[in-house]
């Protein structure tokens, strides 16, 4: 778990980065609102299989929120890795 909020903490991290070069900022903004929330959703999917009896195959609605998140993650990693060679 710490690693997902190690991943988490990378576009938020941009953002400050990236503080006067507005749309940088935003999108750092964007991919941090919307890992962020990708996370959370995939989190109650993951607590609602592990109560469940069966263990049944993931709808495509979960396996599209998933692909999302792991999008963002690594745009995150891309946009922090492109802050600190800016801010260099």
């Amino acid at each position: 778990m710490f690693v997902v909020y190690l991943v988490l903490a990378a576009p938020v991290v941009a953002v400050a980065l990236f503080w006067g070069s507005w749309s940088w900022l935003a999108a750092a903004a964007v991919v941090a609102v919307v890992e962020y929330a990708t996370l959370s959703r995939s989190q109650r999917f993951t607590a609602k299989l592990w109560r469940s009896v069966r263990i049944g195959r993931r709808s495509s609605h979960e396996r599209g929120t998933e692909t999302i998140y792991v999008v963002t993650a690594a745009a995150g990693i891309i946009l922090l890795a492109v802050a600190v060679f800016a801010a260099v």
